[in-house]
């Protein structure tokens, strides 16, 4: 074979080589589109989840208790259920401060007399502070705790339940009348005393009356009982 002849071929080689060439870039070309077009068709797809999950999309607020004593955190239950936030928080706020009044109130302990007395007096209207200002007095009450229990007894107060028994509204105020479940035993060194049960029957309203600083940082929202009573139960736990 001739020069000529080798370089014909050659040539011809050549076109072969450029047109496989050419397949090969268009079949990757055709490729890349085909994984183009998946990828795209899967982001969608994942958009369109994601739109159709956003109703199912709730949140769930939860009350955070914090042990005074240990400073433990747990997680007590949720304000949330089915939109009905505003109306579960009020309720547990007001459960809330119900506890804490009834707390202050029926507990004795010798370290924090005055501290109770001052709470007390601030989450009660007029009428119910001068009522427990003259029974924990001893100087007109000989029955008064301090008379009674001194430094060396204290009285421990657990609530059981809290219900809601009415709502009224006087003269633009919503008035809240509640049943505080609770019991109370005496402590004291040497001597065993039962576990008594007591019904609390309390009407409270919020008042936004002018407070100094000190006092707003204890009743923040202005909690005001305007009457208690109180009733032993019968039965036991």
């Amino acid at each position: 074979m001739n020069d000529k002849e080798l370089l014909k071929q050659y040539f011809t080689e050549a076109r072969g080589w450029d047109s496989e060439l050419s397949v090969r870039i268009k079949k990757s070309e055709q490729r890349a589109w085909r994984c183009c077009v998946l990828f795209t068709f899967i982001a969608v797809l994942q958009g369109v989840g994601l739109l159709c999950l956003l109703p199912l999309k709730t949140i769930e607020p939860f009350v955070i208790r914090v042990d005074n004593n240990t400073g433990l955190v747990d997680v007590v239950s949720t304000l949330a259920s089915h939109g009905k936030v505003k109306l579960r928080a009020q309720e547990v706020l007001d459960k809330y401060w119900l506890a804490q009044y009834v707390r202050h109130r029926e507990s004795y302990q010798w370290e924090t007399r005055r501290y109770d007395r001052k709470l007390i007096g601030l989450m009660s209207d007029d009428t119910v502070q001068q009522d427990y200002a003259a029974q924990t007095d001893p100087k007109v009450n000989p029955q008064a705790p301090i008379a009674i229990y001194g430094q060396q007894a204290q009285v421990d107060t657990r609530i059981n339940a809290i219900s809601f028994i009415s709502t009224d509204k006087v003269s633009s105020e919503q008035r809240v009348t509640a049943l505080i479940r609770y019991s109370k035993q005496l402590n004291r060194i040497g001597e065993t005393h039962p576990l008594i049960h007591w019904v609390a029957t309390v009407t409270f309203v919020y008042r936004n009356a002018p407070m100094s600083l000190q006092d707003r940082q204890l009743n923040p929202l202005g909690f005001q009982v305007l009457s208690y009573r109180n009733d032993q139960a019968t039965g036991g736990d």
